[in-house]
């Protein structure tokens, strides 16, 4: 009634195939390595960094070069880290900028790069940076008129009272 020694054998075999499959399957589905590309770390500091989160992609010319792995906050502005891939060049005057993929996509830290002698070493950080375009914070200003007294009304009723 017991099964051969072979038996258990394949079964184990077909157990421990299973188990490395979902490892596998784990580390792809996380954008997980286990032996992560050579690559240096710069930082870049911005104003508003919204939706943008750790893993995210960093791209150059719309080809991903590296990921963000840290956000935080440093003298009352985001510090962000990106990790960039060994043997692509970023200059001193280049511009790091939180862009979203698509109208309500997924954020992701694109550099153009400058005009700069210098290329930037680990641990160096990116000066000119843009904030992330926060929709939410456009439509409130869409709806109360940019604060600018609402718009061609406003001036209307400023030139009256002045009469």
């Amino acid at each position: 009634m017991y099964a051969s020694r072979t038996t258990q054998f394949i079964v184990g075999l077909f157990g421990l195939a299973g188990i490395a499959a979902l490892a596998i399957l784990s580390f792809r589905l996380g954008n997980l390595s286990l032996f992560p590309p050579p690559s240096y770390t710069l930082y870049a500091n911005f104003d508003d960094v919204s939706g943008l989160k750790s893993g995210d992609s960093v791209q150059i010319a719309g080809v991903s070069v590296g990921k963000v792995v840290a956000i935080s906050l440093k003298d009352d502005r985001a510090h962000v880290a990106l990790q960039i891939q060994k043997g692509v060049p970023v200059d001193s005057d280049a511009i790091a900028s939180v862009m979203t993929s698509g109208i309500i996509g997924d954020k992701y830290v694109s550099i153009s790069p400058g005009a700069g002698e210098r290329m930037l070493k680990n641990g160096d950080t990116i000066r000119l940076t843009q904030s992330a375009f926060v929709l939410e914070k456009a439509i409130g200003q869409l709806i109360s008129g940019s604060g600018s007294g609402g718009g061609v009304g406003g001036n209307k009723t400023q030139q009256q009272q002045s009469k």
